[in-house]
């Protein structure tokens, strides 16, 4: 049997001071923002500069996390959802940088929804006891010590980033399309024309990135188990999941579809998104119940 890792006091807590430092550095970028789309321009610049700052303290903490367990912590929804905050942040910072301040107003959605992901991990009481005062870590079983478990899971964390920044731009466009007296907030808002542009471009984005985890998903279930699908719930929701963003950009690349149907699937496939994540953990056990 495989010898238990124990973690030393000192870098267990470092772990969670930084785990709890970017949360809160985190907050305060989401505050920044939500103040700039109510008009303040100035704040637009200092949330970016603060969302970096708590990027950086969140790749230490996966870093630290990765030392005291060994390994790439990618296992358990504490682990992988630390992975997908870890990477929204860093899709929308690489977009922010891309199109400047012109979509600073996305941080003031996305943010949220990283808080939001965030308060799952604190608050479910399965998952608690991963972030306090745990010493001892048990090795991966073989089943998880694979390099195809490594490229499905990352590739998992950057379709979900992106179906997020998708579905985060689809609010803004649904505030605009129902609420048209905005003032200062409205001139804060890209245009419609230019939200529909950066959905589809996000939606692909998470698009191809989910296709690659499906494929890499089944290579390593016929290397582990020796079949390429097995109908596991998560599987099922996975596919779901994948058809739902088909569905909107076939519609959208043949059809031209943009506007109040294109909005009803992407946020249509954001839930499905969400349900493969947590809801099958819950509701559906299967071999996924790693996380």
């Amino acid at each position: 049997m495989a010898s238990l890792i124990e973690v030393s006091p000192a870098l267990l807590l470092l772990e969670n001071v930084l785990f709890m430092g970017a949360a809160l550095i985190y907050l305060a970028a989401t505050l920044g923002y939500i103040i700039y789309v109510r008009g303040q321009r100035e704040w637009g610049s200092f949330s970016a500069m603060v969302l970096k700052i708590a990027f950086i303290i969140h790749t230490a903490f996966i870093a630290v996390r990765g030392y005291n367990v060994e390994r790439l912590p990618f296992v358990g929804h504490y682990e992988f959802g630390n992975l997908f905050i870890w990477g929204t942040a860093l899709v929308y910072i690489w977009t922010e940088w891309r199109l400047k301040e012109k979509f600073y107003a996305v941080g003031a959605f996305i943010t949220p929804l990283m808080m939001f992901y965030f308060s799952y991990l604190t608050i479910i009481p399965s998952v608690i006891p991963a972030i306090v005062v745990s010493r001892v870590h048990r090795p991966l079983p073989p089943v998880l010590q694979s390099n195809w478990l490594s490229v499905h899971v990352a590739t998992s964390v950057f379709g979900y980033a992106g179906f997020t920044l998708a579905f985060a731009a689809a609010m803004i466009w649904l505030i605009k399309h129902y609420v048209p007296a905005l003032g200062a907030l409205g001139r804060m808002f890209p245009t419609h024309e230019a939200l529909d542009e950066y959905i589809y471009r996000s939606a692909g984005f998470g698009f191809l990135f989910h296709t690659a985890m499906i494929i890499s998903g089944a290579i390593w279930a016929d290397i582990s188990w020796g079949r390429y699908w097995g109908w596991d719930p998560k599987e099922m929701w996975s596919l779901i999941t994948w058809f739902v963003f088909a569905v909107y950009l076939h519609a959208r690349f043949t059809r031209g579809w943009t506007g109040k149907r294109a909005i009803a699937l992407i946020a249509l496939g954001w839930v499905a998104m969400l349900f493969t994540w947590v809801g099958v953990a819950w509701l559906l056990p299967g071999i996924h119940a790693f996380g």
